[in-house]
């Protein structure tokens, strides 16, 4: 018991550490000042709320789809309360191991499918996730010419988009390339170092999907769909919280770049800190003084749009288990 109380006090030491870091750079600048307070400000930040929750649940709806590919019978109601739970848990100082675990044990429980093959459906949700926002990113930097700024933190940026899109893509060679007798798949996702147990546990559970590409395709497509709308949300954020904001493809390539920086098992602070970074590299295009604060304040409200949702999905899942109680 003590080891999860001590780690989960370390992990909010860490959060509370970078955000009074943020909201100290963000008092030296005009950050705080130049927000808007009117009433399309107030539409715009309502909008991106909306786009928020409409992003989370097509992820959900995802996952369940990608459970049915395993011959999982989920309904959709009981996706929505495991999807919605789970994703309250990842905004928990246990970050989103506590949410996908929570999420494997329920369905797990729920139907017939094993344990394995739960865990199979969160790995190949998570990854497709994670592809598909590399893949955007990478694609949109190039498109916007993000890739060509000379700044070090862009090139940083630019370049880790492709890395990850490469790395991507090679373990998803892994799972569509038909199955070996002598497991080498597995024995080299095992010979990592440091990670080699957790890989080889997720590549034996994610080769579960090498016979379902229709399925893993059509997660992709959904995938971009959702990473759309959290970019556009980000942006109708921006816009509602400042006059003034670099482009929506801009905010594309900044939500996908800020957001390699919640691969880090922190529950918040990482996303925002990367977006308070990359703001001021837009400066130079817009001809505007983008000072620290910007990026980590509208960050901020793009975490309140999520745990908005998250709070949302709590009482959805009560009301939900109680109306199962009663119709029992």
């Amino acid at each position: 018991m003590i080891k999860p109380v001590f780690i989960a006090a370390v992990k909010l030491s860490l959060i509370a550490a970078l955000f009074y870091a943020m909201f100290a750079r963000a008092l030296k600048g005009s950050a705080f000042s130049e927000l808007r307070v009117d009433g399309q400000g107030v539409a715009l930040l309502a909008l991106g709320l909306l786009l928020n929750f409409a992003a989370t649940t097509i992820t959900i709806v995802r996952w369940r789809a990608l459970l049915r590919a395993l011959d999982a019978p989920l309904s959709l109601a009981d996706a929505l309360k495991y999807g919605f739970l789970g994703f309250a848990f990842n905004l928990s100082p246990l970050g989103v191991v506590g949410g996908d675990a929570t999420k494997i044990v329920l369905v797990a429980k729920k139907t017939t499918i094993s344990a394995d093959a739960a865990a199979a459906s969160v790995v190949i949700d998570r990854f497709i996730g994670l592809y598909a926002m590399f893949a955007l990113g990478l694609s949109v930097a190039f498109a916007s010419g993000f890739y060509a700024n000379p700044e070090p933190l862009a090139r940083f940026a630019a370049q880790g988009l492709i890395a990850l899109t490469l790395g991507s893509t090679l373990f998803l060679l892994f799972v569509v390339v038909p199955p070996s007798q002598r497991r080498l798949r597995e024995k080299a996702a095992g010979a990592v170092p440091l990670i080699g147990s957790l890989l080889q546990k997720a590549t034996t559970t994610a080769l579960l999907y090498r016979e379902r590409k229709t399925a893993l395709l059509a997660a992709f497509a959904a995938t971009l769909v959702v990473h759309a709308l959290f970019s556009t949300s980000l942006y109708c954020l921006a816009v509602g919280l400042y006059k003034t904001a670099p482009t929506f493809l801009d905010h594309v390539v900044l939500y996908c770049s800020a957001n390699v920086g919640s691969t880090i098992p922190l529950s918040a602070g990482p996303f925002e800190y990367f977006l308070d970074e990359l703001y001021p590299l837009f400066n130079a295009d817009l001809n505007l003084e983008f000072s620290p604060g910007y990026g980590a304040t509208i960050g901020v409200a793009f975490r309140l749009c999520a745990v908005c949702v998250a709070a949302f999905g709590l009482v959805y899942y009560v009301v939900a288990q109680k109306k199962d109680k009663t119709s029992k």
